[in-house]
């Protein structure tokens, strides 16, 4: 049984601060394309439209602004961060490939979270290159900070 609690724990390191990183990343990426306008989607009409305040945001009102629209999607990564660490960790697989598909499979849990949020729609409030960088960043970080803080476990 040590030996079980041991591989079970062996995935969960700094779990709480990879459930900050994978939740509030996308946003925070997302704000901060649109305040410097690296996709020139910041000032199109429906952008001013639904998000006016763009250009003005600063870091505090980015993250408490993640943190308001992320508060939802981070409760539920609590309660599924465990089963999948430990259900990916019965598979037959390599360490550093576990720790890859469990740092993917973790961080799509948030999409999915937006997605089931939202009624199975795209929200079409996000500027579409935006999203999709937001979204490339949210995974490299995520899964970068996952294979990172797990590393030297990898070799066990």
């Amino acid at each position: 049984m040590d030996s079980l609690s041991k591989q079970s724990t062996s995935g969960t390191r700094l779990f709480p601060i990879h459930i900050l990183i994978k939740d509030l990343s996308f946003m925070i990426f997302y704000f901060i394309i649109m305040k410097y306008n690296l996709t020139y989607e910041t000032y199109l009409p429906e952008t001013i439209s639904n998000f006016p305040a763009a250009p003005d945001m600063n870091l505090i009102s980015m993250i408490g602004g993640a943190l308001f629209y992320n508060w939802i999607p981070m409760m539920l990564s609590f309660l599924v961060y465990f089963p999948i660490v430990i259900g990916l960790q019965k598979l037959n697989l390599t360490k550093k490939l576990q720790l890859l598909l469990t740092g993917f499979i973790l961080t799509l849990t948030t999409p999915i979270f937006y997605l089931i949020m939202n009624n199975f729609e795209s929200n079409s409030y996000y500027q579409s290159n935006a999203r999709i960088i937001a979204w490339t960043l949210c995974f490299v970080c995520s899964i970068g900070f996952y294979m990172l803080v797990n590393k030297n476990n990898s070799s066990k």
